[in-house]
């Protein structure tokens, strides 16, 4: 057998480790870049949810005092049909809730607070909030009751005094999250028997 033997000489490589290094270089920085602006782009998403998360919890607290608020009265409000009223009667309220500016949640609706009562203080979180305050939302909930419907618990009417019936309440709350781009608007139907 015949040993055949290659030889490089120097003269002919000039240089090629260098370029595909460079090349091989060039390619590792660009998917780092790309990685990094991935990174970057989950981390801003994860913020949003993270902030409408907060405005919807926040939204959530205000159905829940609302709420909270029918199940304790002893007799059934008067429904108003004008200025800030504890329960709106059917179709005073606007359709389009959720759209509707913060100056008219201010004018028309109440503010949460822990007990029950209705409150027109509405917090923020540089005023100390009760939710807002301890760095959650942007602003303390806001929420309006609305008288939907009264039903009758039976079909025949008792020989005297008016049919047992239930009222339902349309609750809607309003809130916005960490930031003012995030504002959700919730609402609940609670029924309650007086």
């Amino acid at each position: 057998m015949k040993r055949v033997s290659i030889t490089v000489s120097r003269r002919h490589q000039q240089g090629a480790v260098l370029v595909v290094s460079l090349l091989l270089l060039l390619v590792i920085t660009v998917l780092a870049l790309g990685a990094s602006s991935t990174t970057r782009m989950q981390e801003r998403m994860s913020a949003g949810m993270r902030d409408r998360d907060l405005a919807f919890e926040s939204s959530e607290a205000g159905l829940r005092n609302g709420e909270r608020i029918i199940d304790s009265l002893l007799i059934a409000p008067s429904p108003c049909t004008s200025g800030r009223c504890q329960v709106y009667d059917r179709g005073v309220l606007p359709a389009s809730m959720g759209f509707q500016a913060q100056t008219w949640w201010d004018t028309n609706a109440w503010s949460y607070i822990t007990d029950q009562t209705f409150n027109t203080t509405q917090h923020t979180a540089a005023s100390g909030g009760l939710i807002s305050g301890r760095g959650m939302a942007g602003a303390d909930p806001q929420f309006v009751v609305e008288e939907f419907e009264e039903v009758a618990d039976a079909l025949s009417v008792p020989p005297t005094g008016p049919p047992p019936s239930r009222i339902y309440y349309r609750i809607t709350s309003a809130s916005q999250g960490g930031t003012q781009q995030a504002q959700v608007v919730l609402q609940s139907t609670f029924a309650r028997r007086f």
